[in-house]
């Protein structure tokens, strides 16, 4: 399911998904790449209603909520939930929900902490609208692989930069189609 998304077809991995939940209907990895894939195409009222399907100790679970209450324009609930990754390792949204929110000294101060993670680091950038070093992570991150790639680009949050040439050319290193 997953590689489907990175290769662009969303919509088929979401029909799979649902496929799934028919069969599964309280698999919490069902819920979560559903809602992922909902995300991944900007129905961020359906992958809401996906996500708040998870345990509350699901791993993914902020991230899940946080992602769709952002897609929803929910900045300062999307800031509560994802506050809580501040002790994982994925701080990223977080410093995009900051950014969001205008809070731009807390995003700036995530990025630069996140340097050793270039996908949390791109997101505070692409969160400020900083499109220059987000696009200078997202070369960076093509060491990365043409699957991680090929999934981040594929985010929401990162596509006021899809159209620039750098962004086609970190796609075509990897060896994934544009």
């Amino acid at each position: 399911m997953n590689l489907l998304m990175v290769l662009g077809r969303t919509d088929e991995a979401i029909r799979e998904m649902r496929i799934a939940k028919k069969s599964d209907p309280l698999s919490p990895e069902v819920q979560y790449f559903l809602a992922y894939g909902l995300t991944l195409k900007g129905r961020y009222d359906e992958a809401a209603s996906h996500c708040e399907k998870l345990p509350a100790d699901y791993p993914s679970e902020p991230e899940c909520r946080g992602r769709a209450l952002l897609g929803q324009g929910k900045v300062p609930e999307a800031l509560q939930v994802l506050a809580r990754l501040c002790c994982r390792g994925n701080r990223g949204y977080l410093g995009y929900a900051f950014a969001r929110a205008g809070r731009r000294e807390e995003a700036q101060n995530i990025a630069c902490q996140a340097r050793a993670q270039p996908f949390n680091e791109a997101l505070a950038y692409a969160g400020l609208g900083d499109k220059e070093p987000t696009l200078e992570v997202m070369d960076r991150m093509a060491i990365l692989g043409p699957a991680r790639v090929g999934r981040d680009l594929a985010f929401p949050e990162f596509a006021f930069g899809r159209d620039d040439p750098r962004v086609k050319a970190v796609l075509r290193r990897v060896g994934l189609p544009n």
